[in-house]
């Protein structure tokens, strides 16, 4: 089961005794939790039927004899415990036990981050519970998740407001929560959310960072490039995503630059590249700044760091540093590569 069946599920009231939740994205865990507990358990019931536990806290039978304690005032408990690869292997074969025949008066929730499936803990929820990989959402699926957030909230948001704010906040979900709230809190009664809302209220760092990391490139200004490199670092962006920003923006880039240059109209551009109309005066701002064989070296560059980011040992942002030097070095055109496009 994937997270958007198990939202649908929930949201019917199809509710198991037994879940394992794990992955990279806490945030939807978390999301999939309240839901749960939402729809189980009485607010003024919760100090009764709703359990917190840690894995590593917390003994196999002290988890267990709260999943079998009956519920008072209501028909349901929930017991949480997070972090399932903490827990002691004292007593988990009793603990197993229990998950192939789990209380129908109990939900119990296990949450983790990385999970062995050749673990028999695992297996045995395998069985007869339900298991979900969070993974993170690619954009496609941050889109429909914000529409839904919107939409739950009464809201109604435009393409084109949907996708500059995925463009700036990208796909942390808790920074996109945070925001549509101040953008609910402004719009109050109004319900439709438009593009220009999106620009006054939500802070455009993402966008504005790479735009001007890659007018630093462009201008061979080491020193600025490597003083925004640390801004988006202390922003809280992975090396990882850093790297990923940057092949992009070259790609769409040379994009835009080649079918510039092919005679399309600047109209049609944005599709054919492959991003949001809005964005078309940025890029085409950084097409003008290169010739087309200089993107082309770029863009090599940068494909070639990404595969040591993802390949290799090396310090990823030792790899970024050094893709900086060498894409701002006076020398660095002088040993051309042709790419084709």
């Amino acid at each position: 089961m994937n997270y958007i069946e198990l939202i649908k599920n929930i949201e019917k009231g199809i509710i198991n005794p037994l879940y394992l939740f794990y992955g990279d994205e806490g945030f939807l865990i978390d999301e999939a939790v309240k839901k749960i507990v939402s729809i189980i358990v009485e607010p003024s019931n919760r100090d009764f039927n709703l359990e917190f536990l840690r894995g590593g806290e917390t003994s196999c039978e002290e988890i267990i004899s709260k999943a079998q304690t009956l519920p008072f005032m209501g028909e349901r408990r929930v017991v949480i415990v997070k972090g399932i690869d903490e827990i002691k292997a004292s007593g988990a074969e009793r603990l197993i036990e229990y998950c192939l025949n789990p209380s129908p008066t109990t939900t119990l929730i296990f949450t983790g981050h990385k999970i062995d499936g050749r673990d028999k803990l695992h297996s045995a929820i395998s069985k007869n519970g339900v298991v979900v990989q969070f993974k993170q959402l690619y954009e496609k699926d941050t889109a429909g998740w914000v529409v839904r957030i919107v939409k739950e909230a009464g809201y109604r948001i435009d393409n084109d407001a949907k996708d500059y704010l995925i463009s700036i906040v990208g796909n942390n979900l808790q920074r996109l929560k945070n925001e549509l709230e101040k953008v609910f809190t402004y719009k109050g009664s109004n319900k439709d959310i438009k593009i220009d809302d999106i620009k006054l209220l939500v802070e455009d760092t993402k966008i504005e960072s790479i735009f001007a990391f890659t007018d630093a490139i462009g201008s061979k200004d080491i020193n600025k490039t490597l003083r925004l490199l640390e801004k988006m670092i202390s922003q809280g962006e992975m090396p990882e995503r850093i790297i990923g920003m940057i092949t992009r923006q070259f790609r769409l880039i040379l994009l835009t630059k080649v079918y510039r240059e092919r005679g399309a109209a600047s109209s049609e551009i944005p599709a054919k590249a492959g991003f949001a109309p809005f964005l078309l005066e940025g890029y085409l701002k950084q097409a003008a700044k290169y010739s087309l064989m200089e993107l082309k070296d770029s863009f090599y560059k940068v494909q070639m760091a990404d595969v040591k980011i993802k390949s290799s040992d090396i310090s990823k942002r030792m790899i970024i540093e050094k893709l900086i030097f060498e894409l701002c070095s006076d020398s660095f055109y002088t040993n051309r590569v042709n790419q084709p496009v």
